[in-house]
């Protein structure tokens, strides 16, 4: 039997590119509404594909270096207090 190689240059994978939001949240020790709070601050980055939603593994390392900012609870108009 003939051995199957791969062509000489091409790209072999050793780590996924991607892994699903429960491996995610596994991986960086956060919630899910912290997650996807993240996701929408565009601190992670995933992609969608069919019903599957996929996550970068290079937004989660940059998170793991860098951390995160939490973004400032929202305040409705009418708690501002504008008699100071």
């Amino acid at each position: 039997m003939k051995s199957i190689s791969a062509p000489a240059g091409a790209l072999t994978i050793r780590h996924p590119l991607t892994v699903t939001v429960k491996v995610a949240l596994a991986m960086i020790g956060i919630g899910r509404t912290r997650f996807y709070e993240l996701v929408g601050a565009g601190q992670i980055t995933t992609v969608k594909i069919g019903r599957r939603r996929l996550v970068h593994m290079e937004s989660l390392q940059r998170l793991a270096a860098e951390g995160y900012v939490v973004a400032p609870p929202y305040i409705r108009p009418e708690q501002i207090d504008l008699d100071l």
